[in-house]
């Protein structure tokens, strides 16, 4: 075991501890493994560079505190190949730990990582990147294997909390996160399971992902994520954006969310991928915007040759979305941003079931649905045309004013509808739910 104190660290916020951290990590790692030991203080820590058998164990109480300058940080690694994703995707460096090519490794205990809201300085990134490149990540993993990270407080990142590219056996449980971008991101991973924490975020809370970051096309599959509360400025949880490989194989239940600006649920391709093989149960939402969208759209932000991406084999179970439907307060915002930057509402607009005109979506069931939504439009169904928006974004407004109350679809082929329930509100003109080119309607 080594315990930071015998390399120097010091209990104490104002000292910055991290030399002496990596000294532990370094010696740990020349005896072919251990436990670097982390008693109870606080320490100020910027970048700590892993290794394979490390295990980092916190004694209860003891925390973290990002470095308030950004240029303690390691600086992000030079990448050689195109980025078809966002900025902040695309490097791992530059965070609080990181590690590539690794195996077992672990973090445990019920400590507090709090990244103070460390922000990029002016002029460090070209200014039209500043928004995708932001600052430091918490954890940021690259093709690790046999990953925990457990029992641990997360705070105030201002870049992805905690992002996985490429890894596989991990399993993230009892975290509760208060951060300001993505909360847990699993990206092109394998054999993943997320439970029981508690994750708040000022942008998509839980969202596993599958870009091109690590310069291939890789699905995203074997994903659980299970007895999880979360609440979200974005969407609560989201596979999407980045859907170049595309997810396989997943399983999303008993799961909270409340007090979420956009989407509670969000099944999402864009990018050429494919979704297959798709079960969320038991899922309940209070105050949220729109409680779930299963939405294909052909942006391929991909390489060239890309095609058309498809979702199938997709089962949504046992949710119930109610009101009251109002403010939503911030998310730890304390830093630079302000309140106005924050949006207070939830964005109102009702769940969809989209695909594309030449790939629909395949082999949909819906059972057991509960939605109790604002309502309160006076234009009828057949006054409202939707737009198109083959190219866009993947989000519940792209398509402009829906014209229905509950559930819009369009462009399916094989879909069954078992006990869907809708009421709104306020008195409502449109019908609850809307068909437009669906083929193999079973209603029961």
């Amino acid at each position: 075991m080594h315990n930071i104190l015998d390399y120097g660290a010091v209990n104490n916020a104002e000292v910055n501890s991290t030399a002496a951290i990596q000294k532990a990590v370094d010696a740990c790692n020349e005896e072919g493994g251990g436990v670097v030991y982390v008693p109870y203080g606080t320490y100020m820590v910027a970048s700590i560079h892993l290794y394979s058998h490390v295990h980092f164990i916190f004694e209860p109480g003891a925390t973290f505190l990002g470095s308030l300058d950004p240029d303690d940080f390691d600086q992000r690694e030079p990448v050689d190949y195109p980025l078809y994703q966002d900025f902040s995707h695309s490097f791992f460096h530059r965070s609080m730990f990181w590690a590539e090519d690794c195996e077992d490794i672990s973090f445990c205990g019920n400590a507090t990582i709090d990244l103070r809201e460390v922000w990029e300085k002016p002029g460090a990134v070209n200014e039209e990147l500043w928004r995708c490149a932001r600052a430091n990540k918490i954890f940021a993993l690259k093709n690790c294997k046999m990953v925990v990270i457990s029992d641990l407080k997360l705070y105030n990142s201002t870049d992805l909390a905690v992002y996985l590219a490429g890894c596989e056996n991990v399993r993230i449980t009892g975290l509760t996160m208060w951060v300001n971008i993505d909360g847990i991101s699993p990206d092109c991973c394998k054999n993943v399971v997320i439970s029981d924490c508690h994750v708040g975020a000022g942008d998509d809370a839980i969202v596993p992902k599958s870009s091109y970051t690590l310069n291939e096309k890789r699905i995203c599959e074997n994903i659980t994520i299970t007895n999880c509360t979360v609440s979200s400025r974005m969407c609560a949880i989201k596979f999407g954006t980045e859907t170049n490989g595309g997810f396989k194989n997943i399983t999303v239940s008993n799961c909270t969310i409340y007090d979420t600006c956009y989407t509670g649920l969000a099944l999402e391709i864009a990018d050429g991928g494919e979704m297959d093989g798709v079960v969320c149960s038991n899922i309940t939402m209070k105050n949220v915007g729109t409680p779930f969208i299963i939405m294909l759209t052909d942006r391929r932000r991909a390489p060239e040759g890309a095609e058309e991406g498809t979702i199938k084999n997709v089962i949504l179970e046992n949710i119930i979305a109610i009101g009251p439907y109002g403010y939503i307060k911030p998310i730890r915002y304390t830093g630079q941003l302000t309140i106005d930057e924050v949006r207070k509402e939830p964005r109102i607009m009702p769940s969809s079931v989209t695909g594309l005109p030449n790939s629909k979506l395949e082999n949909i069931l819906l059972s057991n649905i509960y939605l109790t939504l604002p309502g309160g439009s006076t234009q009828k169904s057949e006054e409202i045309i939707p737009k198109e928006p083959i190219k866009a974004t993947p989000a519940s407004g792209i398509y402009g004013m829906l014209p229905s109350s509950g559930i819009f679809f369009r462009h399916v082929n094989g879909i069954k509808l078992n006990n869907i329930n809708v009421s709104t509100l306020e008195p409502d003109a449109r019908e609850a739910l809307i068909f437009d080119d669906v083929e193999n309607l079973t209603v029961q």
